[in-house]
């Protein structure tokens, strides 16, 4: 077993990272790096994972690494930005292997050739409990940026994505997904649609509220109507896995909890005037995008999520304590 030095290990990362872009002076083995913007509008996201929470059994470590670029991607996308490049910051014990970093490598290199951005640097770092932090940025047109925040009273609710596979994992657990190849396959590695963001960014104005789903469905949503200060009254459900209909044997209540209580599929939910209702869903199909419209924000006194008039439970994952009901 050729366990790797730390002068190895910068020597190996060095390989990964992307070279100077027109008009920048700062290069790959540098304390920073430069960067021309793109557009007046520059965003940030910045996540943190345990790999051995984010290493399903069936997922590689090349599949966390890209896994992992996914989804601080998706933070940017949510918001009408589109990811340019990541800083990435690894912790991993003196045991592991060349071959391991390379695995892990390799992964955020072909997340950052599907999204078409740029690995531009980081850190590494000794640690017992093996790490990774993403550091993102990107750059959008959007004038009005839109918040978690901002639903109003009659905002339609537009959900993309697809949803099923992961609420498996979280509410039946490993043994039951391992077992399913289909869930096996969407849970391996999701993947975001980068055209999102232009959309988001061209309809800013109008796209009142939006957020991507990482900790669960029905959390997001629960989330943004909290802080909007209104309900969500659903009355369809998302987009969602049709091998999930044979696996629940066309209960309603099993498809809608695996819906609502999985994570990590970073689909987004938006909340959008009523009147660009049609031209924004318009500009989704053009992108191929997966959608559903899903029901709308209401007046209430008490922040709830309701599906066909009944009141929805929320969980979400908790990085400490697991899956809660908040």
């Amino acid at each position: 077993m050729e366990i790797i030095s730390e002068e190895e290990l910068i020597k190996l990362v060095l390989e990964y990272l992307d070279k100077e872009d027109f008009g920048e002076k700062l290069s790959p083995g540098d304390d920073a790096r430069d960067i021309i913007p793109r557009s007046l509008r520059i965003m940030f996201a910045i996540d943190g994972y345990s790999i051995e929470s984010a290493k399903l059994p069936w997922r590689s470590l090349r599949d966390v690494a890209f896994s992992i670029i996914t989804g601080s991607a998706s933070d940017l996308i949510s918001k009408g930005a589109v990811p340019h490049g990541f800083m990435v910051s690894i912790g991993i014990p003196r045991q592991w292997t060349r071959d391991m970093v390379v695995e892990l490598y390799e992964g955020f290199k072909e997340a950052c050739k599907e999204y078409g951005c740029r690995l531009l640097g980081g850190d590494t770092n000794k640690s017992n409990d093996p790490w990774i932090a993403v550091a993102g940025i990107g750059f959008s047109t959007a004038a009005h940026p839109p918040r978690r925040d901002g639903a109003q009273p009659e905002d339609i609710i537009i959900i993309t994505g697809h949803y099923g596979a992961m609420g498996i994992v979280a509410l039946d657990g490993i043994n039951t997904a391992s077992k399913l190849d289909w869930v096996k396959k969407y849970t391996k590695r999701p993947r975001i649609y980068v055209h999102l963001a232009n959309i988001i960014a061209l309809y800013s104005k109008v796209v009142h509220a939006s957020m991507d789903v990482s900790d669960g469905l029905s959390y997001t949503l629960y989330t943004m109507a909290r802080e909007s200060n209104v309900c969500f009254s659903l009355h369809d459900l998302p987009m969602y896995h049709e091998e999930l209909k044979e696996y629940c044997k066309g209960d309603q209540e099993c498809m809608l909890e695996r819906i609502m209580y999985g994570g990590e599929e970073y689909g987004i939910v938006l909340a959008i005037d009523p009147r660009y209702v049609n031209n924004f869903a318009d500009e989704l199909r053009n992108y191929g995008i997966p959608y559903r419209i899903v029901g709308k924000a209401v007046e209430c006194k008490e922040s709830k999520i309701y599906y066909q008039n009944k009141s929805l439970p929320i969980y979400r994952w908790d990085q400490f304590r697991g899956w809660i009901r908040s």
